[in-house]
């Protein structure tokens, strides 16, 4: 993995799905996509947008981000746009950074806002048009990927990645988000990320590891 992107439907997604990855990944160039944005017109008021905004900042900072791509679609309303501007915007954007491997959360996911990100993604994932994406991983994310009761499409990992080495950063990292990390039995704690970490580590073998589903895999 030399050029890597993280697409994250909203900002915290990327730490719940697959930071501690990322944390090993800084020394490459990592990209990140947001999909979505807060705004007055969707109800968020001047001091949450400001909050967020410095929240994604840190989170930049953190991973040591080379750049940050913004598409700016409404929070929560992905289901209500026109999915032809979604697709063209994100394959711009792809086309401009030349990705080798791509990070996406899981289609299944309860959150729509989730569901279609990764269809958008699997519309304009073909070979002709990104000869230079070699892999793709789908993340789960705490709340939603957990929350898919169709049996059918229950997330399946066929990948682990050790973060033996990355949870307390990973956690450090999920504790920004303060409007979206609370205390256990809320489902997006800092006990809950460390449990997943430790169900997958125990499925893999690894003290704590992170779980994906590899869905493009292609030699270098």
């Amino acid at each position: 993995m030399k050029k890597v992107l993280v697409i994250a439907p909203h900002p915290d997604d990327e730490i719940l799905g697959c930071g501690g990855t990322l944390s090993r990944l800084k020394k490459k160039k990592l990209y990140w996509m947001i999909v979505t944005k807060m705004t007055n017109k969707i109800g968020y008021t001047n001091n949450q947008i400001y909050l967020r905004e410095k929240e994604i900042n840190k989170i930049s900072k953190s991973l040591n981000i080379v750049k940050k791509i913004e598409l700016g679609f409404p929070a929560s309303s992905l289901s209500k746009i026109n999915l032809k501007e979604l697709i063209s915007k994100m394959s711009i954007e792809i086309n401009k950074i030349k990705p080798d491997t791509i990070f996406a959360p899981y289609q299944h996911d309860a959150h729509s806002d989730h569901f279609f990100t990764t269809y958008t993604l699997n519309h304009i994932l073909k070979a002709f048009r990104y000869p230079f994406l070699k892999r793709c991983y789908l993340y789960e994310t705490l709340s939603e990927t957990n929350q898919s009761f169709v049996k059918k499409n229950v997330f399946k990992p066929n990948t682990y990645f050790d973060i033996s080495k990355n949870l307390k950063k990973k956690l450090k990292m999920a504790s920004v988000y303060k409007s979206e990390i609370k205390k256990h039995p809320f489902p997006r704690s800092l006990k809950s990320i460390e449990a997943l970490a430790i169900l997958r580590g125990s499925e893999s073998g690894f003290k704590y590891a992170e779980a994906f589903k590899l869905i493009i895999q292609k030699n270098d």
